[in-house]
Formats: structure tokens, sequence, C-alpha cells
């Protein structure tokens, strides 16, 4: 065996043992030939799974589902040249929303770098403005310099894996031919895990109290990331406090007395309130009306997130803390606000007949929105659904009561690409259905072949309305009508049962929402249920739905 090899096996081997140490169970790989000494080395690895996905840019979102699914780092592999490139979405996405996407791409050695080499462009520091860490790694030699070089910077990565600095990282691997590592040498894989360093802080809750000890507070809790929330029911309880729960927070499944659901609905309604302080934890909320509100209160506005880089949107908090919700809010019942019952017997008493109103359009109604609570209602603590953006999440906030599901989505970036590929990514822990629109559906259907490829199970409803239906809000709608349809509206005339013979899923289409209503979820199998509604009739029936919390008692009196 000559130097080269060994030293190439050497190295390879000992990175993808270092990503088994720090928590990686899955890598996602995108075949090409550079990056033949990784793809190997994983295969070698005897505790690592593996996926098969030949789309660079649907690889990495099916990885980062796959981080949802799990809370653990997963690593996404590609060769050199643009493939890396088609990284960049994903990248982006889980960049915003703090997810620990280990990208590795293979790249040419330096003597080939910007001399019009093959398939080789600049990858050192291509994902600079997305990137929590990023090292041009060396080629591999017989020093031992190329095995400190993955100690010391796995040293540096590794606090982007958990904790409150999560986030990707870049690894960018030159290597010169041949490429084909030694398989025989598995002394130099290593199956041995490091202990996860749990984090937790400790706060001075001085200047704090004096905010949160007044009677009229409010709690407002968005994507957690799967943090355990208990405290904050248990606070909430305490002080008669209403917690306004994002779908993504899933405190919603728990029907606990002090969680509104109907926030959204009222504020789109009119509602008018002035808290004495607000509590925000977690990521920004979904709801537009319930960020806009957020900018214009005046109280105090607390931040509690979980991460070293605060989201200030939609309005910089008084105080921001880096700690757990749990962390924080144990520490937090030692502060006695003053007692106000009445205060939160109003938002409950809005809050329930809000429901009213939407649960009976949900009854009555043979739009999207009813679609929507309709599947809501149907899916158990067992399911999950992961939400498409634009209007699908936007009707899971407003449909979703009390649905036992657990919620999921890319809301980081809130981008439409990748959706198909996330949902699949979870698929491989949970049993998920997908809730997309016609055209988010089209921007990623390459990622349907990790169905095929893996037998992976996923239920798909696609509410095709032929277009974008979330521009229906918009002002071009009314204030150029002659351009909407071309530039906004965007019909793409697609019929997605051949896109379902294509991939081998299960498929029926449905022109009639009362008769999707009467439909039962597989329990078992993949399928595609394609679901025609009226983006115009759409839009009518949600403004009233909206019209009608005008009406609800104490929308301006509430202080």
């Amino acid at each position: 065996m000559n130097t080269h090899t060994e030293s190439l096996t050497k190295q390879v081997f000992t990175f993808v043992s270092k990503l088994y140490e720090h928590g990686v169970d899955d890598v996602v790989i995108s075949p090409g030939s550079r990056s033949t000494p990784l793809a190997i080395a994983c295969e070698r690895h005897p505790h690592i799974k593996t996926w098969i996905h030949p789309d660079e840019r649907s690889a990495a979102f099916f990885a980062m589902g796959i981080i949802k699914a799990s809370q653990k780092p997963v690593a996404i592999i590609c060769t050199s040249g643009t493939a890396a490139s088609n990284y960049t979405p994903a990248v982006s996405e889980s960049f915003i929303s703090k997810l620990p996407l280990i990208v590795v791409t293979s790249d040419r050695p330096h003597e080939l770098r910007n001399v019009g080499a093959p398939q080789a462009i600049n990858q050192v520091n291509m994902f600079q403005n997305f990137i929590k860490f990023q090292i041009d790694m060396p080629l591999a030699d017989e020093t031992e310099g190329t095995i400190n070089a993955i100690n010391m910077n796995m040293i540096k990565a590794e606090k982007h894996f958990n904790g409150p600095q999560r986030g990707p990282v870049h690894f960018n691997f030159p290597f010169r031919e041949p490429l084909m590592p030694d398989v025989k040498l598995r002394r130099f894989l290593s199956s041995k895990r490091k202990t996860e360093t749990k984090y937790q802080k400790s706060i001075d809750f001085t200047n704090i109290q004096t905010y949160i000890e007044k009677p009229r507070g409010v709690i407002i809790v968005g994507d957690t990331q799967g943090q355990d929330l208990s405290q904050i029911l248990t606070y909430s309880a305490i002080h008669n406090i209403p917690i306004l729960a994002d779908p993504l927070s899933n405190l919603r499944s728990l029907n606990h007395n002090n969680i509104i659901s109907t926030y959204d609905a009222l504020f789109k309604g009119g509602l008018s309130i002035e808290p004495q302080f607000i509590i925000r934890v977690g990521q920004p909320v979904v709801s537009k009306h319930l960020n806009n509100w957020l900018k214009e209160v005046k109280c105090p506005q607390i931040l509690v997130q979980n991460n070293d880089t605060p989201d200030a949107y939609p309005k910089v908090p008084t105080i921001s803390v880096e700690m757990s919700a749990n962390d924080f809010f144990r520490q937090a019942q030692d502060v006695t606000p003053t007692q106000n019952k009445n205060w939160l017997d109003k938002w409950k008493t809005m809050d329930q007949e809000a429901r009213k109103y939407i649960e009976a359009y949900i009854e009555e109604e043979t739009d999207e929105g009813a679609v929507v609570g309709s599947l809501l209602k149907k899916m158990t603590s067992k399911d999950t659904l992961f939400v498409g953006n634009s209007m699908p999440i936007r009707d899971v906030d407003t449909f979703n009561l009390n649905s036992k599901a657990e919620i999921a989505a890319n809301r980081g970036a809130n981008g439409i690409d990748g959706v198909v590929s996330t949902a699949l990514g979870m698929a491989i822990y949970k049993k998920v259905t997908l809730l997309i629109g016609d055209v988010s559906f089209f921007h990623d259907m390459n990622g349907l072949i990790m169905s095929k490829l893996h037998d992976l199970d996923i239920t798909i409803i696609c509410l095709n309305n032929n277009g974008g239906g979330i521009f229906n809000y918009l002002s071009p709608k009314e204030e150029a009508p002659e351009h909407f349809e071309k530039l906004f509206g965007t019909p793409l005339d697609l019929d997605f049962q051949h896109v379902a013979h294509l991939y081998e899923l299960g498929y029926e289409k449905y022109n009639d929402v009362a008769e999707y209503k009467r439909q039962t979820l597989p329990q078992f199998g993949s399928y595609l249920y394609e679901i025609m509604t009226n983006r115009e009739e759409n839009t009518e029936t949600h403004q009233a739905l909206f019209g009608k919390m005008k009406g609800i008692q104490y929308v301006n009196t509430l202080r």
C-alpha cells in the first residue's frame, strides 16, 4: 500500500469517527467521484446510517428533516463544483433556524484550483453568510498535522452541535487522486461517543422582577425546537397569565386552560389591548398580526431564547435572556406578580367565542381552511404534520385549536424550497403527513425520490389552487389587477397524478372538499391526496371569518 492511500484512509476514517463521537448517527450522501474517500468512510463505519440522495439541494433539506426529528447533528457530503452550491438554500435555512447541519464538501487539490480544471469552483468560505464555523482542511499526508487538524477543528465546530450556539458548520476537504481509501484499515474507525454537554444558566432577576411583578402579563411562545416547556405551564397556572401559543410551539396539543389558540383570528378582527409586560419565548411567531401588535405595544418585552444570537424581530426586547425556557420560568416562580384572574378570564372568554366561529367554519365551509381544520382533527399524538410555508402554515395557525399532532415547518428563512425533502427526512423517525401548496410541491418534486429509494412512508396533502394563493391577500391584487395573474398568481396547470405514478405513490384527487373531509388518514404506505381549491373563494371565506371576530366581547375593553 502506498503512503498516499494510507494517509488518505487515516484522514477520512478519523474524521468520520469524530463525527460519530460528537453525536452524528445519520449522513446524507450525494454521489460523486471526488467525495469517494468520505463516502466509503461513512459506509464502513459500523454505527453510521448512510442515506444516498442524488439531488444535493433536496439532500440538504432531507438532512434538516432528520435533525428536526432526532434533535441530533446530521452530516451531508457531496463532490466538488456546483454540487456544493446546491446546498446553499438549506444552509441558510439551518443557520436562521439554528440547526446543526454539518456540511462536508469535497474539493479539488490546490494545484487544480483556479486553473480551468473541470468541476472546480472556489469552495473556500462559500457559505460564509450562513455558517457558524468553516475550515478548508489540509491535504492528507504522512505528517501528524493531518490528524491534528481534524482534532483541533472538531473542537471548534462541536460547540455548534448542541446548546445555545447551534448552527451549521462547513468542512471543505481537498483530495488528490487516487481517491479510494483502503477499506481494510479498520483500526482508524472508532466507535466511542462523547458525553453531551448540558447547558444551564442562572441569572439575576433583579431587573426582570420590576417588569413581571405587575398583574397584566402575556406569554408568547414560538418554535422552541423540541424543548421541554412544562415550567411555562406551571408559571402560567400559578400567576394567571395567558399563553399565546404559536402552532410550532406544540403547546396547543396539551389543551391547557391558559393556552390561547385563536389570537391570530382575534387580532385580525381588531383586538385592542395593552398589557403591562410580555415574555416572548423561542423564535418569532408565524402570525403577522401578532407580530404587528408586538411592534406597537409600549410595555416591556422580555425575550427568552436558548441561543447566543437573539432574534430581535419584530421589536428589540427590553431584556434578552440566553437560557432555556424551563430554566427561566423555574427561577421566575420566585417573583410574585399581583394576581389578576379577571385578566386571564377575559382572554379565555374571547378564545372560547372565537373557537365557536372557527369550529363552525371547519364544519360548514369547503375551502382550504376547512381542509386544514378537518385534517388537524383527524390526527393523533402519534402523527407529525409538516407544514409548507405561505398559506398552509397560516391556516394551521388559524385552524389548529387543540390538535394532538406534532407540528413542524421550515420557519427560518420561510422559503418554499425543500419542503418535501425536509418532511421526508422527518419521516425516518416519525409518522409524517405533509401539508403543502401546489407551487411549493412543484418546487421540490425531486425530493420524492427518497420515498421510492428508501421506502419511506409519507402522506401528502397537496392543496392545488393553481397558483400562489397567499398573493390574493396582498396589494397587487387590488392595485395592479391587470398584472396580477402573470406576476403573482402564476398558475401552473399541473396534474400531479403523473408525479404520483413517477414516484410510486398512491393517489386520489378531490374536486369536492366535502368529500375529502370524509377521508381517513392512511396508517402506512405513501399517498398523495390532491385537493382542488379556488383562490378567490378561499380569500372571501377567510375574510368573512375574520370579520366575525370584530363582534367578540371585550375586543375594545380589555385592559
